[in-house]
C-alpha cells in the first residue's frame, strides 16, 4: 500500500517512524511548503521524492492512503483535495476548523468509498485499552461517569502563547485550547458514547495572547455522563482518565504508564481501602520505573497510541475490515467538539 504526508513537522515524524515499521507499506512521497524541510524529511525517512505543491504529488505519486499533518486550519481543503484523487484521508485532530466542515469530507469520503480517520492516539493508549477491556468483558461493570483532565503548562515558552510566532489554533473557537478538545471529547465518547447535551465554562486566568487558558465541560451522553477539563495552571503536567463503573474504578495518567483499579473485594468492607491501596502503591511504583524506561528507550512513548491506531487502520484498509475509528466515530466526537466550543462560536 503506498502512503504519502502533506506536512512534514513534528508529528509527521511519529508518523514517518510508525509507517517505516508496517509490513507491506510504502511511503512514497512527503510534501511540505518549505522545500528544506520536505528535502531533509526524505533524506531522513529515506522517501524516494518530496514536494511542495500536494496536488502535483497526488497526481503523479497516486498513493493510496494520504496522512494530512499540517497546521489544523490547512486539513478541509488538503483532506478534499487528497479524497478526491482517489485516497484514503488519515487526518491528525482537530480534523476541520468547523463541523460543516468535517461533515462535508465525511459525505464525500462516503460517496467515493474512501475512509475518513482522524487520529485519536490516547483511545489506542495501553491504559485506555487495558480499561475498555475490563469494560468490555464485563468485570468493570457497566460505565456510570468519566473524568477526562489535561493539565499542561501551554503558556510557558515551548507552548501556544509566543505572541511573536502565532500558533495556528490560535485560529479556532477556543484558541489553543482547541487543540485538545479531540482528545478529551474522544474518550468522552468512547466510554459513554454520543452526547445529548454540553454545559461549558471558558475562562482566562492569566495574561497571554490566548483567548482562555482554563476550560471544564459536564457532558450528558448516551450511557453516562462525563466532565472534561484543561488547566494552563494546574501543575504538574498530567493527562489524568478516571473512569467509574458499577464495580470497579479506574484512574490513569495517559502521559505516563501509571494505571490503578479500585474494586470490590470480598471479605469485611473496612479492609478494602487496604488492599485496594497496597495495589495501588505497587502499580505507581511499577508506573514509575516504566515512565522512566519509556523515555530512555527510543520508542513511541506518549504516542504509543497513534502507532496502534495507524497499524490497525492500514491492515483494515488491507482486508476489508472494520476501522479502528470508524466515520460514525468521527462524526460523533465532531458533534461533541462543536457543543464543546466557545457559545457564539459558530461551530
Amino acid at each position: 500500500m503506498k502512503a504519502a504526508l502533506i506536512g512534514a513537522g513534528q508529528i509527521a515524524r511519529q508518523h514517518l517512524s510508525c509507517l517505516q515499521g508496517l509490513p507491506g507499506v510504502e511511503v512514497a512521497a512527503v510534501c511540505d511548503l518549505s522545500p528544506s524541510v520536505a528535502e531533509c524529511a526524505a533524506e531522513r525517512y529515506r522517501i524516494p521524492s518530496w514536494y511542495t505543491d500536494h496536488r502535483a504529488m497526488l497526481r503523479e505519486v497516486r498513493p493510496d492512503v494520504i496522512h494530512v499533518t499540517t497546521p489544523p486550519t490547512s486539513h478541509f481543503r488538503l483532506a478534499m483535495d487528497s479524497l478526491e484523487a482517489g485516497a484514503h484521508v488519515i487526518v491528525e485532530k482537530p480534523a476541520t476548523s468547523t463541523f460543516a466542515e468535517l461533515d462535508a469530507l465525511a459525505r464525500r469520503a462516503g460517496e467515493l468509498g474512501r475512509a475518513l480517520v482522524e487520529d485519536y492516539n490516547y483511545l489506542f493508549n495501553s491504559a485506555t485499552r487495558e480499561i475498555l477491556r475490563r469494560v468490555e468483558s464485563g468485570e468493570f461493570g457497566a460505565v456510570i461517569h468519566v473524568e477526562a483532565m489535561i493539565s499542561l503548562d501551554i503558556l510557558g515558552p515551548s507552548g501556544f502563547a509566543d505572541p511573536n510566532a502565532p500558533h495556528p489554533c490560535l485560529a479556532f473557537a477556543g484558541g489553543a485550547i482547541a487543540d485538545f478538545l479531540p482528545h478529551l471529547a474522544s474518550l468522552a465518547n468512547l466510554f459513554v458514547g454520543p452526547h445529548r447535551r454540553a454545559h461549558t465554562v471558558w475562562a482566562k486566568r492569566k495574561r497571554s495572547v490566548l483567548p482562555y487558558d482554563e476550560f471544564r465541560a459536564v457532558v450528558d451522553a448516551e450511557r453516562g455522563t462525563a466532565a472534561l477539563a484543561f488547566s494552563a495552571s494546574s501543575q504538574p503536567n498530567a493527562f489524568w482518565l478516571r473512569v467509574h463503573g458499577e464495580r470497579m474504578q479506574a484512574t490513569a495518567n495517559l502521559f505516563e504508564t501509571r494505571l490503578t483499579f479500585d474494586r470490590l473485594r470480598p471479605g469485611p468492607k473496612p479492609v478494602q481501602p487496604l488492599l485496594n491501596g497496597l495495589e495501588e502503591g505497587k502499580s505507581i511504583r511499577r508506573a514509575a520505573l516504566g515512565t522512566l524506561l519509556q523515555k530512555f528507550s527510543g520508542g513511541p512513548g506518549t504516542y504509543e497510541g497513534l502507532f496502534r491506531v495507524l497499524a490497525r487502520t492500514y491492515q483494515s484498509l488491507a482486508d476489508g475490515s472494520t476501522l479502528p475509528i470508524p466515520a460514525q466515530q468521527v462524526l460523533e466526537v465532531n458533534r461533541l467538539i462543536a457543543a464543546l466550543r466557545p457559545e457564539g462560536s459558530g461551530a
